[in-house]
């Protein structure tokens, strides 16, 4: 269970550190919840694989992934000027993205029964 909170719990504290100023430390959280979403990813990819989740929970997880990433490269040391604001911004569509999959999570699977042969 926790595997599936880390990513969501490290993007809030790098979105904290960000509105705190210190963008060094939020960078580094971000680049430690990068391989956290990747694990979680591939969780929910396992979960549909296994017909206990819908495919929209892989989706949002590899999307948020993709998202995390981005703000990582925006950020990065290699830009002069600072932090840009579609960085900051990303963080919260990543957050969004991780309260989609803990609905998608907490909703039961709609599925019909199979069809006997």
């Amino acid at each position: 269970m926790s595997r599936r909170l880390l990513p969501a719990l490290l993007v809030v504290s790098a979105l904290l550190s960000d509105l705190g100023g210190d963008h060094g430390l939020a960078l580094a959280i971000l680049l430690c919840a990068i391989p956290a979403a990747c694990v979680l990813a591939l969780d929910c990819y396992a979960d549909a694989l296994g017909s206990s989740c819908s495919r929209a929970r892989p989706v949002l997880a590899g999307v948020a992934v993709a998202v995390l990433v981005i703000s990582a490269a925006l950020r990065s040391p290699a830009v002069v000027g600072g932090v840009p604001h579609v960085a900051v911004s990303s963080l919260v569509l990543a957050l969004l993205l991780y309260a989609g999959v803990a609905a998608g999570a907490l909703l039961p699977v709609w599925r019909t029964a199979p069809e006997s042969a």
